[in-house]
């Protein structure tokens, strides 16, 4: 049978109980789905820009941009669902977290640039006798998307270096657990 499935599996890769996680990465993974929802919609405005602004060369760099931290984010949401406690990252898994977590320094610059691109929104947002309506709660949106993705964003980086120090520490120790055990 194509679809036939092994009897003989091992499933010690898959990820932990929900018992063994913590809160405070109960809330980190919280923050990550937020931050994949929000970048995957910056990224499809951004990719959808391409078909009918005129500054193409500008939302190419957006659409890459925007990838590039859907792809980190979704990879560290990976390694908490899979390797938390103690499961060891693989090498594979090691150079790819590497490369985005340099390119995301990269990344965090150009998050800002954002922000400070959209500061001449400011004063339609808050203005008292708002003559452009509507328009007002698309502007106070977009500036305040920038301003959570960058926010949401540092928080994503300083909680992925304890996460890899932390799988890092566990896989040791547990290393250590294992190999001084007496034997009997």
């Amino acid at each position: 049978m194509y679809f036939e499935v092994s009897q003989q599996r091992d499933f010690t890769y898959f990820k932990p109980p929900m018992s063994k996680v913590t809160t405070s990465w109960k809330a980190f993974r919280a923050v990550c789905i937020v931050q994949l929802i929000l970048v995957a919609f910056k990224g499809m405005l951004a990719f959808s820009e391409l078909f009918y602004k005129s500054h193409v060369l500008i939302s190419i760099i957006d659409t890459i941009a925007y990838g590039l931290v859907f792809l980190f984010v979704y990879h560290g949401l990976s390694m908490l669902n899979y390797n938390y406690p103690d499961m060891p990252l693989s090498v594979k898994q090691k150079r790819s977290f590497n490369v985005l977590y340099l390119i995301n320094f990269l990344l965090i610059a150009y998050l800002f640039a954002q922000i400070v691109n959209t500061w001449w929104l400011l004063p339609y947002v808050f203005r008292i006798n708002n003559s452009i309506g509507y328009y007002s709660y698309t502007l106070a949106a977009l500036f305040l998307f920038s301003w959570i993705i960058f926010i949401l964003h540092l928080i994503f980086l300083a909680g992925m270096f304890r996460l890899r120090r932390l799988i890092y520490q566990n896989t040791i120790s547990s290393w250590y657990q294992q190999f001084d055990k007496p034997q009997s």
